[in-house]
């Protein structure tokens, strides 16, 4: 594995989320291989990799969802197998690509659903507030009365991003959005299928949340994107770390033509400050 940033992983002050050494077996093949990876707050931090490099397993993994055959997950430090569901719930969320629902619900009781584990029977005024904060946030207030499956596919997503980050929010009604006590959201490949504008909106929204307080890990497929809002990188080949980099700039053009078995030509765009990648086979 290729390191490209400064701080080493062992001996560093521990924050935001950590693998150590993690590694996965399926049917008597391995996903992972001893993974070891550090994403801090602050930063949208980006996996990436082709198909089959194990970037979904990774996130589960990360997320306490899937238990690894061998290694460690930690938030701040702590194992995640020592916090217990109800409280981890409250501070982590988890953002799929596709998420189906059975029923016709309304756009606020959708967002609401995220606010199960911070109510007993009945949602209080301080959750139906955090719901209307929510929706706002990803501009779908005005549709909180409309049936789900009448959107969009591109709303359906704003208003999934909405549940996720009113499953996080902070209770204290004084503090902003993700003050407090750290905060870990997780997208898995959440703009993938959607259009220009919907991708732009998904992540923009993110970004602009990021703070102290919040660790961000996205599984994000279309690389020139990744590398134009991203701040962490790391890139997963056949299971293991092929490179982790904080500069987008910084991964060799070889290793990207390597892993994704294409040829790999950096562009820079004079009109901003970013370079962009053509791929051809």
């Amino acid at each position: 594995m290729d390191e490209l940033h400064g701080d080493e992983l062992n001996g560093a002050e521990l924050h935001g989320v950590e693998l150590r050494n993690v590694s996965f077996r399926a049917g008597g093949a391995r996903i992972l291989d001893s993974v070891s990876a550090r994403f801090e707050p602050g930063k949208l931090n980006v996996v990436l990799g082709p198909n089959g490099a194990g970037k979904s397993t990774l996130l589960r993994i990360a997320t306490g969802l899937t238990r690894p055959s061998s290694g460690d997950v930690r938030y701040d430090g702590q194992s995640i197998a020592a916090l217990a569901p109800e409280p981890l719930a409250r501070r982590r969320a988890v953002l799929s690509q596709h998420v189906d629902l059975a029923f016709s619900l309304a756009v606020a009781d959708v967002v609401m659903m995220g606010r199960y584990p911070h109510y007993g029977r009945v949602p209080t005024a301080r959750d139906v507030d955090i719901v209307s904060r929510a929706l706002a946030l990803v501009g779908m207030e005005d549709k909180r009365e409309q049936p789900y499956p009448t959107l969009s596919g591109g709303e359906q997503q704003k208003v999934h991003l909405a549940r996720v980050l009113a499953q996080i929010w902070s209770d204290d009604g004084d503090a902003g959005a993700m003050s407090g006590a750290q905060r870990f959201l997780f997208l898995d490949e959440p703009t993938s299928g959607l259009d220009v504008h919907y991708q732009l909106h998904i992540l923009n929204v993110v970004r602009a949340l990021l703070s102290p307080s919040l660790t961000v890990v996205a599984v994000l497929h279309d690389l020139n994107m990744a590398f134009e809002y991203g701040d962490h990188f790391v890139l997963l080949e056949r299971g293991t770390v092929a490179v982790t980099a904080d500069d987008a700039r910084a991964i060799p053009a070889e290793v990207l033509e390597r892993v994704f078995r294409v040829r790999a030509r950096r562009m820079h765009d004079s009109t901003t400050t970013s370079d962009l990648w053509r791929f051809e086979l």
